[in-house]
């Protein structure tokens, strides 16, 4: 099996080096950049020549840049990708693990490590939240237990920080959805992977450590970009959902936050209902009716196969 590790990279040279080291000799190595502007494209050709690099004239977000580079992949005979953040660091034989494991569990579209903080001292924050007893018991138990009585371990999410996604999932499922920029694109796309009859499981022999400080955890200011990114990513990861008819509703809730907008105008409070007007421009019904619509289909959406 021949795999691709993808990375995305944007603005990323205080990881770069030691992400890169920790994957250079597992598999192919291709490196998608968002237009960096710290040094990270000049510092990868430099010192890491054997690495495929795709840089971009713009900030393309984390699920488009991630369709270039599978793109890439695929064209040049990757039986599997391995999607890794550019704040994440491989264990040695973590590609091989998570590869065995996609050989005997065909039914798995998407496989992941097991994510630790950047130290390796505690469990990430994001997949603590990810894995709790309610997603994923079975495997909380076995951790507590200091036992894995499973190979693999089925959970509906896990977040992107590093997924193992074998090539013939994206024939059916499709890449990234362009609804989503920055964060939200996982969700739509572990429910997609649903959808399409595949699971989602993490395997305990393979692990990653995640260096981020998970501030998109962090609720943001109202009126902020990122409160504004944060609104619009929750609404489109549940009317955007495949596996439910909540799009149908999407038209009604656009309506209901701008009355919203209308009440806190009319009570005088300005800023609330500048906030709420925002949030009513930024709803795009279309979108997330022709989002829903490509996504129940199988195909190869949003890439170039």
């Amino acid at each position: 099996m021949k795999v691709f590790t993808i990375i995305v990279t944007y603005n990323g040279i205080k990881w770069i080096d030691k992400c890169l080291k920790s994957v250079v000799n597992q598999s192919d190595v291709l490196v998608v950049d968002n237009n960096s502007t710290d040094g990270t494209l000049s510092f990868i050709v430099d010192n890491y020549p054997t690495v495929i690099v795709l840089p971009q004239v713009e900030n393309l977000g984390f699920g488009l840049a991630n369709n270039k580079g599978i793109n890439y992949a695929i064209k040049y005979g990757a039986d599997a990708v391995f999607l890794l953040n550019q704040d994440a660091y491989a264990q040695p034989d973590c590609i091989f693990n998570l590869k065995n494991s996609s050989i005997n569990n065909p039914e798995y579209g998407i496989i992941s490590p097991i994510h630790l903080n950047g130290d390796g001292t505690e469990v990430d924050y994001t997949f603590l939240k990810v894995t709790s007893p309610f997603a994923a018991s079975n495997l909380i138990s076995d951790l507590i237990l200091r036992k894995f009585s499973k190979e693999i371990y089925l959970l509906n999410f896990i977040n992107a920080a590093s997924w193992f996604i074998p090539v013939r999932v994206f024939y059916k499922v499709g890449g990234f959805d362009p609804l989503f920029f920055l964060y939200g694109e996982d969700d739509n796309y572990c429910q997609r992977v649903l959808y399409h009859g595949f699971k989602i499981g993490i395997i305990p022999n393979a692990t990653i450590f995640h260096d981020s400080a998970n501030s998109n955890y962090q609720i943001g200011e109202e009126g902020t970009d990122k409160y504004f990114r944060q609104f619009i990513n929750s609404i489109y990861i549940k009317y955007a959902d495949v596996n439910s008819e909540n799009y149908k509703k999407i038209d009604k809730f656009r309506r209901y936050v701008f009355k919203k907008a209308l009440y806190f105008l009319f009570t005088n409070k300005l800023h609330k209902s500048k906030v709420f007007f925002c949030n009513f421009k930024k709803i795009d019904v279309l979108s997330v009716y022709k989002s829903v619509f490509i996504n129940k289909t199988e195909g190869s959406h949003y890439l170039d196969l």
